[in-house]
């Protein structure tokens, strides 16, 4: 089995006030735990979490070392694999996001669902429902760590 974690979920594991960071947390000791087995995260995800760090919490230092964290840098162990947007990738965003216009997805979401079916990954681990009926989704609030 194998799992990529979304934005909303990593964010909430970093910000100790948000109101899921419990949820996230728990979920993300079972992901560090090997119970999805290996986890992914993409170069969007990424560009998202660190962004949002950024943003919302106003301090460069913080959304640096998330980022360091995400990638393994700086002597901290690698955990998750990354997942490139490549061109074809991209072209699979475009019809995802074009062709479910109901389902309300932003265009990172549908390359983590374009990622997700390219890379055989099993599941996404997400606190958002759009991705319903378009790949599994484990919802951080089932998950106990």
């Amino acid at each position: 089995m194998t799992v990529l974690v979304d934005t909303g979920v990593l964010y909430a594991d970093h910000d100790t006030d948000a109101t899921r960071h419990g949820a996230a947390s728990g979920a993300l000791d079972a992901v560090y735990d090997g119970e999805f087995g290996p986890p992914y995260l993409s170069d969007c995800i990424y560009g998202e979490v660190v962004t949002l760090t950024l943003t919302r919490g106003g301090s460069f230092p913080a959304a640096k070392r998330l980022g360091q964290r995400l990638r393994g840098a700086d002597s901290v162990p690698q955990t998750y694999e990354m997942l490139r947007v490549t061109a074809a990738v991209f072209a699979d965003a475009v019809d995802i996001f074009e062709r479910y216009d109901d389902q309300q997805l932003s265009f990172t979401d549908a390359t983590s669902i374009a990622l997700c079916r390219r890379h055989d990954v099993d599941a996404i681990l997400s606190f958002d429902d759009d991705f319903d009926g378009l790949v599994d989704r484990h919802d951080p609030a089932d998950v106990s760590g």
